[in-house]
């Protein structure tokens, strides 16, 4: 499994994060406090989803529920262009970034399905550990042998 801080989604969600606080830096007084905080805090929820998606077991509940918060940020972004909070570079800058992060989350979401459809990649659900894998090679035979005589007769 690699590190959630090397996906392509991850830097995504970071990229958007910042550009929204530098966009809300920008805003009226008496939007930054509410708007803004809370268009800042679903950003950074779209990140913290990243890694909760990454290393949860059930990733494509996450990744649905992340899908979700990209369609609130969206509208939260349309409702700041149309109120004249944003300009509409901006806010088509912040589009580019929610459609490809929309984009990665659909194609993770439909790969986890599909691999959680095909099963464990494993017997019984042996962890590498459990057969001795990460103990040696000796570790690794003295633990088949026991899986073969429990599960095998």
């Amino acid at each position: 499994m690699a590190l959630h801080t090397d996906t392509e989604i991850y830097k995504s969600t970071y990229d958007l994060s910042k550009l929204v606080t530098l966009l809300v830096a920008n805003m009226p007084r008496n939007f930054k406090a509410d708007f803004g905080a809370e268009l800042r805090r679903r950003c950074m929820a779209l990140v913290m989803r990243t890694y909760e998606a990454n290393t949860s077991v059930d990733k494509a509940a996450v990744l649905q529920r992340m899908r979700m918060e990209i369609e609130t940020v969206n509208l939260s972004l349309r409702l700041a262009v149309d109120l004249r909070l944003i300009s509409v570079n901006q806010y088509s800058r912040a589009i580019a970034i929610t459609d490809s992060i929309g984009k990665q989350a659909t194609g993770w979401q439909k790969y986890s399905e599909r691999a959680h459809a095909a099963g464990p990649s494993r017997q019984s659900g042996q962890s590498a550990l459990e057969s001795g894998r990460a103990a040696g090679p000796q570790a690794h035979r003295k633990a088949q042998q026991g899986y073969r005589q429990t599960h095998l007769q």
